[in-house]
């Protein structure tokens, strides 16, 4: 008997969503996480999401970004522009880099999946050379309020 295994090892920095789950009619808290980052002192975020099921309401930073400033751009429901940056970069595994705040539609008669769709991303070393990374994006589930 031979046994093949195929396993793929991700190396370098990941930007990516987790799966969340949320309940209809509440706030759904989305974080923009990272893992394996070392010098992280730039980034820039487009991401699309479904503004019918979806209204952004804020973002956070967290404790590992309080020295980087945060602007996001929400003029165009359904897309965030999100631009952070700082003067020294940060590092670390797997936190998140900022807490996003969406209240979710009222009234879902099902559980819905909606996606999120992050069409840009650049990130940057505080030597203003890109950090090469792969992005992941999980859906998010909204469950008919109880």
């Amino acid at each position: 008997m031979v046994l093949i295994c195929f396993t793929s090892f991700a190396f370098g920095t990941e930007l990516y969503i987790p799966a969340i789950q949320a309940e209809s009619g509440k706030t759904a808290e989305v974080p923009l996480m990272i893992d394996n980052v070392d010098n992280l002192a730039g980034v820039k975020i487009v991401m699309k999401y479904d503004a019918g099921l979806l209204t952004y309401k804020g973002a956070v930073k967290t404790e590992k970004t309080t020295s980087l400033m945060h602007i996001v751009n929400d003029k165009k429901p359904g897309i965030l522009i999100i631009v952070m940056a700082g003067p020294r970069g940060i590092k670390g595994q797997k936190f998140s880099i900022l807490n996003l705040s969406f209240e979710t539609a009222k009234d879902l008669k099902k559980q819905v999946k909606t996606k999120f769709n992050i069409t840009e991303v650049q990130l940057m070393s505080d030597q203003l050379k890109d950090v090469k990374h792969t992005i992941k994006a999980n859906p998010l589930s909204i469950s008919p309020a109880k």
